[in-house]
């Protein structure tokens, strides 16, 4: 009996979207079971808790089994709910671990970097991504794209040369209804020129090196003279400035070391890079940096 409610009201909700500008306050009809709560339900129909909330006068966020709940598809205005789009078929999902490297994922998954990043073409940098970040693993090289009706689909295959045959093939396709709001769609073969170009500007920005304090430098680089005939190599730059100026890392990067230093550094910070490479802040009066 519960499945039958809740088959009616999706026919009534998909009829609806068929008609955007009709039925503003149009709403699913959800029967809640034991073990449920607004977020689980929330994430079910890919809708945020607070427009389940608004549209319900909860008395408590806490539900109880075999209570009837609104599940909004429009919104007042006339247009649609902002639902989170679905991937295509075939997609997996994979949570970034620390220490993950995009190198990584294409080892494990057998497929291109450039793939993964045709899947997921709005990341923000190629080596700097965030622990827990969300990426869509494709099953071939290709371009996501967010469709929001059959016009812009019927644009961008014309943009990219595709033929509706490809395009039903590689997402098993979806009905009109779905492309009345945001749905991923996905391209195949279709390079991500623009997220690539985008992110190798953002590359060369993450490893250009920048002064990390401002003042006078009072010992360079190489080889210096000590007076009375003597010299030696002095592996840094020294720069003076007055005590507590902010030091800031002269370059993207893990910090490995933030201690005291018994090699004569005084308050030591390293930072690793990305490619390997190091930087050390020596000398400081104090710091406020902790290892990773």
């Amino acid at each position: 009996m519960i499945f039958k409610r809740f088959a009616i009201a999706n026919v009534f909700i998909i009829f609806l979207m068929l008609i955007p500008n009709a039925y503003a306050g149009a709403y699913a009809l959800h029967l809640t079971v034991a073990g449920e709560s607004l977020g689980i339900i929330a994430q079910d129909y890919r809708i945020s808790v607070d427009a389940i909330s608004s549209a319900n006068d909860f008395e408590s966020l806490v539900i109880q089994p075999n209570q009837l709940i609104k599940v909004p598809y429009l919104i007042a205005t006339g247009g649609l709910a902002e639902l989170a789009p679905s991937p295509p078929i075939g997609f997996l999902s994979h949570t970034l671990k620390s220490g993950e490297t995009l190198s990584d994922l294409s080892s494990q998954y057998g497929i291109s970097i450039e793939a993964i990043i045709g899947a997921n073409p709005d990341i923000s940098s190629l080596d700097f991504l965030p622990i827990g970040l969300e990426l869509l693993i494709p099953p071939e090289a290709g371009l996501v794209v967010t469709i929001n009706s059959t016009e812009q689909l019927k644009a961008v295959l014309e943009d990219y040369g595709l033929s509706p045959k490809r395009i039903v093939k590689a997402n098993s396709f979806i009905s009109p209804a779905q492309l009345t709001r945001s749905t991923m769609i996905f391209l195949p073969g279709i390079k991500p020129t623009v997220a690539l170009n985008r992110l190798a500007k953002v590359r060369e920005d993450e490893h250009r090196y920048i002064w990390p304090v401002h003042g006078r430098i009072t010992s360079y680089f190489g080889r210096r003279n000590l007076g009375m005939g003597t010299s030696n190599f002095h592996g840094a730059i020294d720069i003076a400035a007055p005590l507590g100026t902010a030091v800031s890392a002269s370059r993207s990067g893990i910090i490995i070391y933030a201690s005291w230093s018994k090699q004569g550094y005084g308050n030591l910070v390293k930072i690793r890079h990305n490619d390997g490479t190091e930087t050390r802040y020596a000398h400081l009066s104090k710091f406020k940096v902790v290892v990773g």
